[in-house]
């Protein structure tokens, strides 16, 4: 499918090219961006299957989540005081609960601009599942909690790499994550995809680490590097740029508190969102994150043409514009992903209102065994 993207501002976070062009033109073809400008697109261009006005909108790459786990979504507001019920009922469900609850999940963080999502859930097919029906990226990293299961644990990432990783234009990624620091053994970064990094939570980088290992919400005395760590919306306080980010339950479901942390602290707005763009892609060697010929088409476009994020286009520069994402994430007009387009006039195209109902349904059935 061709998809043509016309009068648009776009903020590329590109490293190669321009940042910001006030007014151009974005060509898909095949899930891949083929052609970026400014003005009007060439005469030349194949015909478009799909044309997409842009004027009034900013269209900027899709985010990306680097440590998510899809299945608590529905439990995030008593995570904090019931954690511990919380893992037994997502233990108990069946694979087609944990289906319904990922796609809720990964549906919500659609609806907030994110197009490529990091799972440590403990089953891959429900979660994998769950990305084909909403049509986002999916990293599946099944978490190892304890030493006792790492047979299983291999096996799982093992069979699921052969089955999976890479499949449908790097749609869906396998690795894995060590969740504990008593499950290390040493030899886990040799387990995953040799293209793929190995996520390690918390304290366990006292025991593992490496340039083949991403760290999540590190102790500051490990002393990991910006591109080697991720921080959930709890750890901000240790955020610095070329870092990612994670959700660890926030009410939200989105990047919205991790980037107003970052402001808060000072950090430029071009750097808040290169962190959730090109410098996570950079981390998991997936030609997303900027918008730019040859690049996988993640493409959010952003409605900034009422009030109170309209500014002439005249007066848009790359850090205004980066502001305007990181301040509140204006409404979201479009989201592509690859050669799907998610959401369309602001509303969710792949996941029916169905789905939604059998999810909402099922979680009122597990919170009343509680």
């Amino acid at each position: 499918m061709r998809i043509l993207i016309e009068d648009v501002s776009i903020l590329t976070m590109s490293t190669k090219h321009e940042n910001l062009i006030s007014r151009g033109y974005i060509y898909i073809d095949s899930g891949l961006i083929r052609g970026v400008g400014r003005g009007d697109p060439p005469e030349d261009l194949d015909n478009p299957d799909i044309v997409i006005g842009g004027r009034g909108k900013l269209a900027i790459p899709g985010l990306i989540v680097l440590f998510s786990r899809l299945a608590g979504y529905p439990f995030r507001i008593i995570l904090d005081r019931e954690s511990t019920k919380v893992k037994e009922m997502i233990n108990s469900m069946s694979n087609s609960d944990l289906q319904l609850i990922s796609t809720l999940s990964l549906a919500a963080m659609a609806m907030r601009g994110i197009t490529t999502v990091l799972s440590v859930d403990r089953r891959v097919e429900p979660v994998v599942k769950a990305a084909e029906t909403t049509g986002l990226r999916i990293i599946a990293a099944p978490c190892l909690n304890d030493a006792s299961d790492a047979e299983e644990w291999s096996r799982e990432i093992i069979t699921s790499a052969r089955r999976w990783h890479k499949r449908d234009n790097s749609s869906i990624l396998i690795t894995g994550s060590i969740c504990s620091r008593t499950a290390v053994k040493g030899d886990e970064p040799s387990i995953v995809p040799s293209d793929m990094p190995l996520i390690v939570y918390g304290d366990a980088c006292h025991r593992l680490r490496g340039e083949k290992v991403l760290n999540v919400d590190p102790p500051s005395e490990c002393g990991v590097k910006p591109d080697l760590s991720i921080y959930t919306e709890e750890h901000m306080n240790l955020w610095r740029p070329g870092s990612g980010y994670g959700i660890a339950g926030d009410l939200s479901w989105s990047l919205s508190k991790h980037f107003a942390i970052a402001k808060a602290r000072g950090f430029n707005p071009l750097d808040i969102l290169g962190s959730a763009t090109i410098w996570s892609s950079n981390k998991i060697g997936l030609y997303i994150g900027s918008i730019e010929p040859g690049r996988l088409s993640d493409i959010v476009i952003l409605d900034i043409s009422q009030p109170p994020w309209w500014i002439p286009i005249d007066l848009l520069n790359e850090e205004g514009a980066a502001d305007i994402v990181v301040t509140g994430i204006p409404k979201i007009e479009t989201v592509i992903v690859g050669n799907e387009i998610v959401i369309d006039g602001g509303e969710l195209l792949t996941v029916g209102r169905e789905i939604f109902s059998r999810a909402y349904s099922r979680v009122a059935e597990l919170m009343g065994r509680r």
